[in-house]
């Protein structure tokens, strides 16, 4: 501070000299002499950290940092010199303030790095102060004690201000001030982490994170506890394990549930922890998050395929699902929902595929039913793959989709005509042909009677009757002897077994009945013949008349 004193009076008497050499000179446009400030006003700056200047190893905070500016702004030229009082007044120039202001820190050789690198104050007003942060990473070995960070503080200032008439011109030089402040390390219980294990971690499963930490610090972590700290793609289910007292050096185990969110794929993911603490003072304290790093599996992931089994328009059927594992992890109780839209209902659930390992595969049947109204095509099927975690939790699949066929109605038809006489008792034939695209299987067709018709035997068996296939059938029925002679309908089903061993109902086909003229006798020809034996009759009686007349 000596140097530098002796370099203000220096120019003091330069600047000074100069003011005497001008006055002599008899400087002024209009006859009045100009008037200059001379007297140089350096700030005076120091620095301290405002508030908590503590840290602990390991440890990346931020401090305040507090710049005053000494100089109390008053000069004897102020009060001296009236026009450059008045520019100063009026334009508020800061006589003895520090503008521009920067500070630059020297960290080397502490076991401290100061994160601002040149960092701007502004302007430091005389008799004030001005706070800036300062952010400092402390090294995890950084031993306790009190460390001092030199600075440099650079501004600018007034040198002398020179008023002529309306106009003023201010000088400036540039300054720099060296100080320093102390950051102090304090002893701490200083978390590390060891290792990290998981065990059961996928997508939407909960698992198990199984940590080592170490107490890295310099004094001993009491009654202790341990968190795993929430994160993007953790969520713990459980939480502060208990430690006891970690002594510096020693190492703990904790494992805790966790849900595994958003995870795209699999791979190594950071998870962190924290202790809580009393320390050496009794006082509760808390680490600073660390962090490892976990695996996490793919999980089971499925492949679908779908294949029908009786889905025909206006039926019930099913749709086989098959389902393979291509994950890297077993899905255990492993089941199929499948969540149909139109044209399909569903009248199960699913089904169960039990656990399957990765590359897999297992099958089971959907029950659906096929509305009337649906087209002989493809359809998407949704399907969702379940199963349980190593807790017991379901964790479904994305919704996956198969294309699945559903094949035309069946269909079948009476192919001929029956006939029957009019006031007959016959046995009548009719053939049926499966028009479908599908088998019949244990088919029976049924007729339905109606006036002029009466029947106690309505059903044929015909077994199984494949597309294209033919057979013949019978019934014994009775024509009214009142029936007009002509075609009559009757309505034909077929009752057949679905897959599931359901019994189906077809669809009504028209079976054609044509009821013929009586082939017998005129009734003349019933009456000559019922009247021969009443003639004979009479015969028989006149003859004993005249018998007994002759013998009489």
């Amino acid at each position: 501070m000596n140097d530098r004193l002796g370099e203000t009076l220096r120019k003091a008497a330069v600047v000074g000299v100069a003011l005497l050499l001008v006055g002599s000179m008899g400087i002024g446009i209009s006859g009045t002499a100009a008037e200059r400030f001379s007297e140089e006003s350096v700030p005076e700056l120091d620095a301290t950290v405002a508030g908590t200047n503590t840290v602990t190893p390991g440890e990346t905070t931020t401090l305040t940092l507090a710049i005053q500016n000494r100089h109390d702004g008053v000069t004897d030229s102020d009060r001296a010199i009236e026009d450059v009082s008045r520019v100063v007044q009026a334009h508020g120039v800061q006589i003895g303030a520090a503008t521009g202001t920067t500070v630059t820190y020297d960290d080397e050789g502490l076991p401290l790095d100061v994160k601002m690198g040149t960092q701007s104050v502004g302007t430091v007003r005389t008799g004030s102060a001005t706070r800036v942060p300062l952010t400092i990473e402390v090294d995890e070995s950084a031993e306790p004690g009190t460390y001092t960070v030199p600075m440099d503080l650079e501004f600018s200032y007034i040198r002398d201000i020179f008023v002529d008439r309306d106009d003023y011109t201010v000088n400036r030089n540039t300054g720099t001030e060296e100080t320093s402040v102390t950051i102090r390390v304090e002893p701490d219980g200083r978390l590390a982490v060891v290792d990290v294990r998981g065990d059961g971690l996928y997508e939407n499963a909960e698992g198990d994170v199984a940590v080592t930490v170490r107490n890295a610090g310099s004094e001993a972590m009491s009654d202790a506890t341990l968190s795993l700290v929430g994160s993007t793609h953790f969520e713990p289910q459980s939480n502060e394990v208990a430690l006891g007292t970690v002594a510096p050096g020693d190492t703990r185990n904790a494992t805790f549930q966790t849900v595994v969110r958003g995870v795209e794929s699999a791979g190594s993911y950071a998870v962190g922890f924290r202790a809580a603490y009393e320390d050496a003072n009794g006082q509760p304290s808390e680490s600073a998050v660390r962090y490892g790093s976990v695996g996490v599996a793919q999980g089971p992931q499925y492949d679908v395929s779908v294949e029908s089994r009786s889905l025909y328009v206006d039926s019930t059927g099913a749709a086989r699902v098959t389902v393979t594992n291509t994950g890297d992890v077993a899905a255990t109780n492993a089941r199929v929902f499948a969540e149909p839209d139109r044209p399909f209902a569903p009248l199960s659930n699913g089904g169960q595929l039990g656990t399957l390992e990765p590359g897999e595969s297992a099958t089971t049947s959907v029950k659906m039913e096929v509305s009337d109204r649906a087209l002989a095509q493809s359809y998407a099927l949704p399907v969702v793959v379940a199963h349980d975690d190593d807790y017991g939790n379901t964790v479904r699949s994305d919704p996956l989709t198969a294309d699945v066929s559903v094949g035309p109605e069946r269909q079948f038809t009476v192919v001929d005509t029956a006939r029957i006489e009019a006031g007959a008792t016959e046995r009548i034939e009719m053939t049926v042909e499966n028009t479908g695209e599908s088998a019949f299987e244990d088919a029976v067709v049924r007729i339905n009677a109606d006036s002029p018709f009466e029947t106690d035997d309505d059903t044929a068996y015909v077994g199984e009757l494949s597309p294209g296939e033919r057979a013949t059938v019978s019934y014994t029925v009775t024509a009214d002897e009142a029936a007009t002679p002509k075609a009559y309908t009757l309505d034909a089903t077929i009752k057949y077994d679905n897959p599931f061993d359901e019994t189906v109902v077809s669809d009504v086909r028209p079976a054609t009945v044509e009821v013929t003229e009586p082939s017998g006798p005129s009734t003349p020809l019933v009456l000559t013949a019922v009247g021969v034996p009443v003639l004979l009759g009479a015969g028989i009686v006149f003859k004993r008349d005249r018998l007994r007349q002759y013998l009489g």
